[in-house]
């Protein structure tokens, strides 16, 4: 019995130490820890120090663009002016917005209008409001504005000229341009400094009849109600106010096929240049005729004879001499006056000398005589 209660204290001992070890290695090891998230904290947080600093960086070369009360907005059309086109309120404006670009010198206005009478459907998608959409894009280098064209737009404006349907100049200086599809049109104007662009979206039709054909009888003809090309129309009025751009003529009107432009282009170049070719082959049988010896237009001998008597009773001769390809050394003209009987009442002669291979040489004298005569004859008696 003695030696249990020994052997149990002694257990008792070996446990209680065996513990205290283990308490202090784990109190050690988590002082380490503790250290080791103290120095991972440290190094995480100067690199979220570096990491704000980058990108502060970085956001101050990004260009800015201004968003400014623009004075384009003096350039669109008023409500009160709609009013008057449509002849009733139907277009009111739900938004303008403006942007500067001082560093390439390019100022925009984005301006939408909403048809007011209309109400849009939200729960089965129907019945879609026609809006109008209207830019001013106010320019100071074409180069500029090519390159912001080509960075915002799909197409460049020569291939929006090219495709168009419908072109034409109100005035010098001044392009301009529609075209349409089913579900709305476009009309767009290039000055030396701005450019109009006008969108409509009006997918039931509702203000013009967009749907119809581009060629045959059933194509569409523009009018005074097709809403782009009379709020562009209204722009380059505004523009003349303050640019004294030239603008008086209504620009439905002044519109044309851009197609039949073109092919009546084609046919005056085609015409043309039969005309060039025509003249060029005419002076090529020429050429070839002279060095045959032959000049067909033009006649051989004399020609453009002439004996004219003035007040005084003296009498002029003149006319001239065409050559053929053979050189001659002289050509004698005799010169036969005659009375109202053909009969001979005075004879006279005269020498043409070196006459060279289709060389044209003029002569001129005077002659007087007392009787009066009817006509004068001139032949070559060589």
């Amino acid at each position: 019995m003695k030696n249990i209660i020994v052997f149990s204290i002694l257990a008792i001992i070996i446990i209680f130490s065996v513990q205290q070890y283990s308490f202090s290695e784990n109190t050690s090891e988590e002082e380490d820890r503790k250290k080791e998230v103290e120095e991972a904290h440290k190094i995480l947080k100067r690199e979220i120090i570096v990491n704000e600093e980058e990108e502060k960086e970085e956001i101050i070369e990004e260009p800015k663009i201004k968003q400014i009360q623009s004075k384009l907005k003096k350039l669109l059309p008023t409500e009160k002016k709609l009013e008057e086109i449509t002849y009733r309120t139907i277009w009111k404006y739900v938004d303008k917005q403006s942007t500067l670009d001082e560093e390439v010198g390019i100022e925009t206005m984005t301006a939408l209008l909403r048809d007011i009478t209309r109400v849009y459907d939200p729960i089965v998608n129907k019945y879609k409001v026609p809006t109008i959409q209207i830019e001013i894009i106010k320019y100071d280098d074409k180069y500029e504005l090519e390159y912001y064209w080509d960075e915002t737009r799909s197409s460049t404006i020569e291939e929006i000229f090219s495709n168009a349907y419908l072109v034409g100049s109100p005035s010098d200086n001044v392009d301009c341009m529609f075209n349409h599809s089913k579900e709305g049109a476009v009309t767009l104007c290039k000055t030396d400094e701005y450019v109009i662009q006008s969108v409509i979206f009006d997918k039931y039709q509702e203000h013009f009849s967009y749907n119809k054909l581009k060629v045959g009888p059933q194509k569409l003809v523009l009018n005074q109600d097709e809403m782009t090309s009379r709020t562009v129309e209204e722009v380059l009025k505004n523009i003349t106010n303050d640019e004294n751009i030239e603008n008086e003529n209504e620009l439905y009107k002044i519109l044309k096929s851009n197609k039949e432009i073109k092919e009546n282009k084609i046919k005056n170049d085609e015409r043309d240049n039969r005309e060039i070719n025509g003249k060029k082959i005419k002076e090529q049988e020429q050429n070839k005729n002279r060095l045959l010896g032959i000049e067909k237009d033009k006649k051989y001998g004399i020609q453009n004879f002439s004996c004219i008597k003035d007040e005084f009773g003296l009498i002029t001769i003149s006319g001239q001499f065409n050559n053929n390809q053979i050189k001659k050394d002289k050509v004698i003209l005799e010169i036969l006056f005659l009375d109202y009987e053909e009969n001979i009442i005075f004879k006279n002669t005269a020498n043409l000398l070196d006459i060279d291979e289709f060389e044209t040489k003029r002569f001129l004298g005077n002659a007087k005589i007392d009787r009066t005569f009817s006509t004068c004859t001139i032949k070559i008696n060589n």
